[in-house]
C-alpha cells in the first residue's frame, strides 16, 4: 500500500520591510528641535552632529544640507529623542563648557545656573579674580556648593598659586567635581570636600583664614519653580534650585556664618536672581562685619553677583 505523502504547507513568514535609513542634515534636525520648543535648537543640532558624526560642528553649519553618516544614524536619533523631551544637553552629551574649561556633568549635578555658556556665568569667576591680590601664594578660596566644580576650576586657572575647597553636600557633585579637577591637571590645588555650606571647613581650616568665599546658592523662589523650563524643572536636583520663600534662604546662612570664616579684608562673593541685590546687600549689612556691599552685572546689563569685603576685627 501506497503511503500518501501529505504535503505540509508551510506558513511564510512575512520578512521585514526594510528600515528607511534617517537622513540627517544640519537643516533638518534644527527644524526637528524647533518643533519640539528647544530654543537652542541651532546650537544643539551643531552640537549634535558634531558628537555622533565626529566632524567639526563647523562644517554642518556652513553646509547646511550636507548629510552625515548613515554609520551614526542610531546614535543620533537617540540624542535628539532625549533632546526632544527636553532633557538637557549637558547631560545627554555628559559635557558642559564654562571659561573654556570642557567638564564633565551628569544627572544629580546641576547644568542650569547661568547654563555655563552664557556670558553671566562668567561673572563670579571675573568679578571676584579682580579683587584679589593674584600674587599673593597663600590665597585660601573656598567654593560652596560647588556642583561640577565650574566656579573653583576656573578660579584655579585664573590664579595659578591659590588653594581652593570645592565643597558641595551632594556625593555625586563631589564625585564629579573631583573627576574634573584630575582631569584638568589641577586635583593638587582644589580639594573636592562633601559637606553642608560650611560644615566641612572647621576641622580643614580651624573655621577660619579664608580669603575669598563664593558661592552660587539656589536662588529661585519656591513659588516660582514650576514656572522653570522643562529642562530644568524635570532634570535638575530641586536641591540646587529651590531657595526658599524668597529665594534667599541660602544666601541667608551664608552671610550669617561667612565673618567667621573670612581673614581680614577676605572677600565673599554671591551670585543672586533677577531683583534680589538690595535685599542681599542688606542682610550682608546687617552682620556689621562687611564694608559696603557692590554688585557687579554680567555682560547683559543683569545684577549677577555681590562682594562683599571683610573687616578687621571679630564684630566688624
Amino acid at each position: 500500500m501506497r503511503r500518501a505523502q501529505c504535503e505540509v504547507r508551510k506558513e511564510r513568514t512575512p520578512h521585514p520591510a526594510p528600515r528607511t535609513p534617517h537622513v540627517f542634515t544640519y537643516r533638518r534636525v534644527v527644524q526637528r528641535l524647533a518643533r519640539a520648543g528647544v530654543e537652542s535648537a541651532l546650537l544643539d543640532a551643531a552640537c549634535f552632529l558634531e558628537a555622533a558624526s565626529g566632524v567639526p560642528r563647523w562644517r554642518y553649519i556652513v553646509e547646511p544640507e550636507r548629510v552625515m553618516a548613515s554609520g551614526a544614524s542610531d546614535l543620533l536619533e537617540a540624542m535628539l529623542s532625549r533632546r526632544e523631551a527636553r532633557e538637557p544637553i549637558a547631560y545627554i552629551l555628559g559635557v558642559k563648557e564654562f571659561w573654556s574649561l570642557s567638564l564633565s556633568v551628569s544627572r544629580g549635578v546641576t547644568v542650569h545656573s547661568s547654563e555655563f555658556t552664557d556670558p553671566a556665568s562668567r561673572s563670579a569667576p571675573q568679578s571676584v579674580n579682580s579683587k584679589l591680590e593674584t600674587r599673593n601664594s597663600k590665597l585660601v578660596i573656598v567654593d560652596l556648593g560647588t556642583g561640577c566644580g565650574a566656579i573653583a576650576l576656573a578660579l584655579a586657572r585664573e590664579i595659578p598659586h591659590a588653594r581652593l575647597y570645592a565643597l558641595d553636600s551632594s556625593a555625586d557633585a563631589v564625585r564629579i567635581a573631583r573627576r574634573n579637577a584630575e582631569a584638568l591637571g589641577l586635583a593638587g590645588r582644589v580639594h573636592c570636600v562633601r559637606g553642608d555650606l560650611f560644615e566641612p571647613l572647621r576641622p580643614i581650616q580651624g573655621g577660619g583664614g579664608f580669603d575669598l568665599i563664593v558661592s552660587n546658592p539656589p536662588y529661585i523662589p519656591s513659588g516660582q519653580l514650576a514656572a522653570l523650563p522643562p529642562e530644568v524643572l524635570a532634570y535638575e536636583p530641586r536641591r540646587a534650585l529651590d531657595g526658599g520663600a524668597d529665594g534667599l534662604r541660602v544666601h541667608r546662612r551664608i552671610i550669617e556664618d561667612a565673618p567667621a570664616h573670612l581673614r581680614a579684608h577676605g572677600w565673599l562673593a554671591l551670585e543672586i536672581g533677577e531683583g534680589q541685590a538690595p535685599s542681599v546687600m542688606r542682610l550682608i549689612d546687617e552682620t556689621e562685619a562687611f564694608g559696603p556691599a557692590e554688585v557687579k552685572q554680567d555682560l547683559s546689563g543683569r545684577d549677577r553677583v555681590v562682594l562683599a569685603q571683610r573687616r578687621p576685627g571679630p564684630h566688624g
